[in-house]
């Protein structure tokens, strides 16, 4: 089964990763997102095979049904979709506003 990653927002700090299976574009899975969540998702994708505890409810199949889409990801880590204004917004609130950098060798972090 292949997977995309979508990181997804609803308004400011409301915001969800989601794994999407390929062929019929559902939600097979969905987390909360965090700083650590999304610093793997921007980076090097290695966390997401072994995330637990930070489920969210993932009865909502539809990927529309979580907010607008800020980034999609390929499983082998590709970027897929990117809506630059969105992605700029959540580096701000994620990172920038925490004093943080979203790449892990950061001079901030």
């Amino acid at each position: 089964m292949a997977l995309q990653f979508e990181w997804r927002s609803r308004a400011e700090g409301d915001d969800t990763i989601l794994a999407i299976e390929g062929e019929s574009h559902a939600v097979v899975n969905a987390w909360v997102a965090d700083t650590d969540l999304l610093m793997d998702l921007l980076n090097d994708m290695k966390g997401f095979d072994s995330i637990s505890g930070n489920s969210a409810d993932d009865s909502k199949h539809d990927p529309q049904e979580w907010g607008r889409l800020v980034m999609a990801r390929s499983e082998a880590g590709d970027i897929l979709s990117i809506d630059p204004g969105l992605y700029w917004d959540g580096i701000g609130f994620w990172f920038r506003s925490r004093g943080r950098d979203p790449h892990p060798f950061g001079a901030r972090n």
